[in-house]
């Protein structure tokens, strides 16, 4: 009977171990796949990059632009439709695999803003278009709150669902190169696969925020799937937590739309982690009664963001224990060490997202063990000015790292 209870337990423990989470195949995310436009080579040539600091070279290329339509979850683990766009290079002579790059986007205020929101049939310059015909495949995420995902509202600078929107539309990515490799395989022997396996994540502003964002998702339970080869975050508000003592205790140079921008988060964050309380819990009178109204009203504000805050939430930001204190450590990005190459790039004269927050971000990394961090610093740009030599500055330091063939 003993032996026979040894010999149970021994096929048990053969059983489990054959059946370890590295042996199974991951969930597939692509629901469906659609064209969207392709450009032939002479088109792409026709088009003018907006600024002298973007040296735009089409070469030989022509894009094929196909719209992904995938599973991605919100940070309850709700399950819901996302969708973005994929920008597939090709060349006449062919038989070329090139790095898969994910594109996270700036801050949207409409889904015309977003990739699958793009006037294709009316061919324009675009960043997205910039890397690829420089040979990267670019995959670039809706978000949730737009696209196919516009049913619900955008949680706006929400860590886990920018990070799970944002490495969900690589997967589904990946799933349809494999697919085109597999098809091209059934009608031609020893076809190229499409993706040589090098990743490069790269984003701006919110898409800054987002792309450091994935970085960490990806180390953290996807470095078998993705394996990154560098990332290049601009202006982010990374540090979450400074960020926002910065905006509700110092006279902000900005105002208008910034204010905007600061409200929306702040109601984000009071929706999804602190119960709705109303608005004048943290806005002062007349500018909560304005914002009950409409959102759109803090364009209007002409004040300082920290002018616009109660004492009460001010000392909420404060306080690590308070709840919004807990929403913001929550997305902070400053407590965990990238082990990938980062690059932070961001100007000393941001006047939206302050320099210091990734000069904060890049030394607690540092001092928790990022060995292969770096601040790259822009000289005397504005927020909206700095994106363009962002993207130059990304491309040269990915065209560094990129395998040729």
């Amino acid at each position: 009977m003993n032996r026979f209870v040894c010999l149970i337990a021994v096929l048990f423990i053969f059983i489990v171990a054959a059946c370890q989470p590295d042996d199974v195949k991951p969930d597939p995310v692509l629901i469906q796949s659609a064209p969207m436009a392709s450009y032939s080579n002479a088109v792409l040539k026709t088009l003018k990059a907006p600024n002298d600091s973007l040296v735009y070279t089409p070469g030989s290329y022509s894009l094929v632009m196909q719209r992904l339509t995938y599973y991605t979850t919100l940070e309850d683990g709700t399950r819901v439709t996302a969708s973005g766009v994929v920008y597939l290079p090709t060349q006449a002579t062919g038989g070329q695999s090139m790095p898969l790059l994910g594109y996270q986007h700036p801050t949207a205020f409409s889904n015309t803003e977003v990739p699958s929101g793009y006037d294709y049939a009316t061919p324009t310059f675009s960043y997205p278009i910039y890397f690829a015909t420089h040979g990267y495949i670019v995959a670039c995420p809706d978000y949730v709150g737009y696209g196919d995902a516009s049913g619900i509202a955008h949680p706006y600078e929400n860590r886990a669902s920018l990070a799970h929107a944002s490495v969900d539309m690589l997967r589904a990515t990946k799933e349809w190169l494999q697919q085109r490799t597999d098809q091209a395989n059934a009608s031609q022997a020893g076809a190229t696969k499409l993706w040589n396996g090098q990743l490069f994540l790269a984003g701006f502003s919110e898409g800054g925020y987002a792309t450091l964002s994935a970085q960490q998702l990806i180390e953290q339970q996807y470095a078998d799937q993705l394996p990154l080869t560098s990332t290049s975050c601009g202006s982010g508000p990374y540090a979450m937590a400074s960020f926002f003592d910065y905006i509700t205790h110092q006279t902000t140079p900005s105002a208008g739309v910034v204010n905007y921008l600061y409200v929306w988060q702040t109601m984000v964050y009071n929706k999804l982690y602190n119960g709705n309380k109303p608005l004048n819990y943290y806005f002062k009178s007349p500018y909560a009664e304005q914002l009950t109204t409409s959102l759109d009203s803090a364009r209007s504000f002409t004040v300082s963001f920290d002018q616009l805050c109660t004492d009460q939430f001010r000392a909420d930001v404060r306080n690590s224990t308070s709840t919004f204190g807990k929403a913001l450590l929550t997305n902070d990005l400053t407590n965990w060490a990238a082990q990938g190459r980062t690059y932070l790039i961001h100007s000393d004269e941001d006047e939206v997202i302050p320099y210091f927050i990734s000069q904060q971000t890049c030394a607690r990394m540092q001092k928790q063990g990022a060995s292969q961090i770096s601040l790259v610093t822009l000289k005397k740009l504005k927020h909206v000015p700095s994106e363009v030599l962002f993207m130059r500055r990304s491309l040269e330091l990915f065209e560094s790292m990129k395998t040729k063939n």
